[in-house]
């Protein structure tokens, strides 16, 4: 349905934040996952599970809904870790940081899908920092990964968004005021933003109209809580 926002990576990370966030909003949420096993014990019949996994084109074909509002696409953007390895080889992160966003954005395509895929990125991708040195090398390839998947989708014909996030954290979300800007920040310890702000950014940005085929950084800003209406200005500020 047009209204149901598909969430894939949903089991961990922001990806996990943003579909229980939808859950909790009383919204419909279709959870693209590996494990249909895992994502019922964390979600059970609240949201509409889906098989599928982005290194196996196969099995989005079959997963994408060309009815869905849109995707928010969270899949392995630092971690690295949940099965897929740190310090894994390069070829292997490739396969999955890129490699998974061509599958994703190829299927949406087959499918005939008219919504918004809305990408989540890291700030500092242009901006040198010895953060990005150093995730560069416990994941390498991260910076070229990152540029050449938000490229790709850039090109793909789709509506998107890109977010580029601060660091993240797992602290509680609502308790600072976000900075939302067009510019790429370095990837430093005092731009940081929890999973839970991060989650809600890229909800709202699957339909706002002002974010649509825009990059976007966010990371907290002053103590503080933006509403609804704050955020959706912050975001609509961007095409100005």
């Amino acid at each position: 349905m047009r209204c149901t926002i598909a969430v894939i990576g949903a089991t961990r990370g922001t990806g996990l934040e943003a579909a229980r966030q939808l859950i909790a909003a009383g919204r419909p949420v279709a959870a693209v996952v590996r494990s249909i096993e895992k994502a019922r014990g964390l979600f059970g019949d609240k949201a509409t599970l889906v098989y599928g996994d982005v290194t196996r084109p196969e099995t989005l074909a079959q997963a994408i809904d060309p009815d869905w509002a849109g995707i928010v696409f969270t899949v392995d953007i630092t971690g690295g870790i949940a099965g897929r390895g740190m310090f894994a080889s390069r070829e292997k992160i490739r396969a999955v940081m890129y490699g998974g966003l061509v599958n994703t954005v190829e299927a949406c395509k087959q499918r005939g899908f008219k919504g918004r895929l809305v990408l989540l990125s890291t700030i500092g991708l242009t901006e040198p920092s010895t953060a990005m040195a150093i995730l560069n090398r416990v994941k390498p390839g991260l910076r070229d990964h990152s540029l050449d998947k938000g490229e790709y989708l850039k090109k793909s014909g789709l509506d998107w968004t890109i977010v580029r996030a601060g660091i993240l954290n797992d602290k509680p979300g609502g308790a600072h005021a976000l900075t939302i800007t067009a510019q790429d920040w370095p990837l430093q310890m005092r731009y940081q933003i929890a999973r839970a702000d991060l989650a809600r950014v890229m909800l709202a940005c699957v339909t706002h109209p002002a974010v649509g085929r825009r990059e976007l950084s966010v990371f907290w800003g002053e103590a503080g809580h933006d509403s609804d209406a704050e955020l959706a200005a912050k975001l609509a500020a961007l095409a100005g």
